[in-house]
């Protein structure tokens, strides 16, 4: 007799699974993909840009951290994750159709018999069923209370859409300050540059010299080791400013995306004098506008409308449920009088024990939800008021940090000349000249540093009272075009007309909104 067709193909199915199931071992990752991976990666990071072609000034830097960054690239995907969560939300409140189809075997004939009331027997042993049937159906089902439930959903996962957002604005805000801090130290590093080799070669020959005499017998004093402690004490500081002034300009590169070992130099041109739109504010009027445009206070707004959500989903859940059902359906079942026929059902559920024991619970929890978003936002207010206040005192005390830094400058660079003339006429010392050279260069690092200090209190003051036009600039753009729109606004940036739309613009969230939906992918891959 030969084994029926399904009882074959159940025990080849069965074999091949149990010998797939047995040649499952660890296999580790090979050199091949690990160096495709590298490379993949590598064109992600620093891939498609703009090569560097000249001196960078501010603006281009900005704009290069705009288009190149890759913490910001980063947020931009997580907004592009956000909305693509967003559209998948909303095939949820379509209607289900589903399609099914089935083939029936079985290797005895269907044959049954009945009773009646008093057992007995009342029919003989029938059938109406095929040894071997197939089946097919087309079938629509939709409940009302899930749509409900999944509208609400899908607003929550808009909110997530402009919480993404926001995050993004605010990471914007952190980038561009530290980018006008790093380009400021990295114009200070440069001019340094130009004068700290040939006072590090100057140290360290007086040194040498230094150190002959003291092999010779010639110098042993007191003195003599003095003056050796102080070439190395100042050979320190030098090579202190060397390693401070190199990692300037690293950490501008890393903002501006440029690949590790990129070569450039920056212009710092008149067109960067500083420009403040809080110049005639008050403190009091900073607060009200950190208030209004925020990030992170968007962000709790938002949730908030997600929390007010929640509640009304947690009240939708304590109702009942209406799923509407039809469909078409086939059967080859040679018994039927009628193989297709259509088939409609309405039912009504009520999870009675979750709404009599768990409701209450359900919607205190969705309340309480509510409640602590007030109490984090509250909490998020007072930050940022402290914030607005600190950031206001530190530019006051970094504008007259800079002014006496540049007087100090300026008293140093009149003393090393002097220094320097006397030394030459032989009417001073080596070492004098050389510490007093050092020290005229430490102190003109310390005016470019406290500039940089003044700008970066000047940008953390726009970080805290949420003022970033630059946001709104289309990242998708040619750098060219992104570096012209970074100039028209830093150029504008001292006019109140711009307050309003420097911080939070609703039209521009929702532009940065499309871009993001129609060229998500260019969020990762410029």
């Amino acid at each position: 007799m030969r084994p029926a067709p399904f009882a074959t193909m159940a025990a080849f199915s069965f074999t091949v699974a149990a010998l797939s199931a047995c040649s499952v071992k660890p296999v580790a990752i090979d050199d091949v993909t690990i160096d495709q991976r590298a490379s993949s990666d590598w064109q992600t990071a620093f891939g498609n840009q703009q090569p560097v072609t000249g001196p960078i000034d501010l603006n281009e830097a900005i704009a290069r951290a705009i288009a190149y960054n890759m913490d910001n690239r980063l947020k931009l995907m997580e907004a592009v994750v956000a909305n693509r969560n967003l559209s998948l939300s909303r095939w949820d409140m379509l209607p289900e159709i589903a399609a099914s189809a089935g083939y029936h075997h079985r290797n005895k004939q269907h044959f049954a018999s009945s009773e009646d009331v008093n057992s007995n027997q009342s029919l003989a042993q029938s059938t109406s069923l095929d040894k071997t049937y197939s089946t097919a159906g087309l079938e629509l089902s939709w409940n009302v209370l899930d749509f409900g439930i999944n509208y609400l959903s899908a607003k929550q996962a808009a909110d997530g859409v402009m919480i993404a957002i926001e995050r993004q604005r605010k990471l914007m805000h952190n980038v561009i300050m530290d980018v006008e801090y790093a380009f400021w130290m990295a114009a200070a590093a440069q001019r340094a540059q130009s004068q700290l080799p040939e006072l590090i070669t100057q140290t360290r020959r007086a040194l040498e010299k230094s150190r002959q005499s003291a092999e010779r017998g010639l110098r042993q004093t007191e003195a003599s080791l003095s003056y050796r402690r102080e070439l190395l004490d100042l050979m320190q500081q030098l090579l202190a400013l060397e390693g401070d002034m190199h990692n300037a300009k690293m950490e501008l590169a890393a903002l501006m995306g440029l690949p590790p070992g990129t070569a450039f130099t920056v212009s710092a041109t008149p067109s960067d004098v500083l420009r403040s739109p809080f110049a005639e504010m008050s403190v009091l009027e900073l607060e009200q506008y950190s208030l209004r445009n925020r990030p992170e206070l968007l962000e709790e707004d938002y949730r908030q409308r997600i929390a007010a959500t929640e509640i009304r989903k947690a009240c939708l859940q304590l109702l009942p449920g209406l799923e509407l059902r039809t469909g078409y359906f086939y059967d080859d079942n040679s018994f039927l009088l009628y193989n297709d026929w259509a088939e409609s059902s309405l039912r009504l559920t009520w999870d009675l024990l979750g709404t009599v024991v768990a409701g209450r619970d359900l919607v205190g929890y969705a309340r309480d939800n509510e409640r602590l978003g007030d109490v984090r936002r509250a909490a998020l207010t007072v930050a940022v008021l402290t914030q607005v206040d600190l950031a206001f005192s530190h530019v006051k005390r970094a504008e007259l940090n800079h002014s006496y830094a540049l007087e100090m400058s300026q008293l140093d660079q009149a003393l090393a000349n002097q220094s320097r003339a006397r030394w030459q006429s032989s009417q001073g010392t080596e070492l004098e000249s050389i510490h007093a050279s050092t020290q005229a260069l430490l102190s003109s690092v310390q005016r470019d540093v406290s500039y940089a200090d003044w700008r970066s209190a000047n940008g953390r003051l726009s970080n805290a009272v949420g003022f970033q036009p630059e946001f709104y600039i289309d990242y998708r753009q040619p750098l060219e075009a992104i570096e012209q729109q970074v100039a028209d606004l830093r150029s504008q940036s001292a006019g109140m007309e711009l307050l309003p739309t420097g911080g939070y613009n609703p039209q521009g969230v929702e532009l940065r909104e499309a871009e993001i939906r129609e060229d998500g992918e260019a969020a990762a891959h410029w």
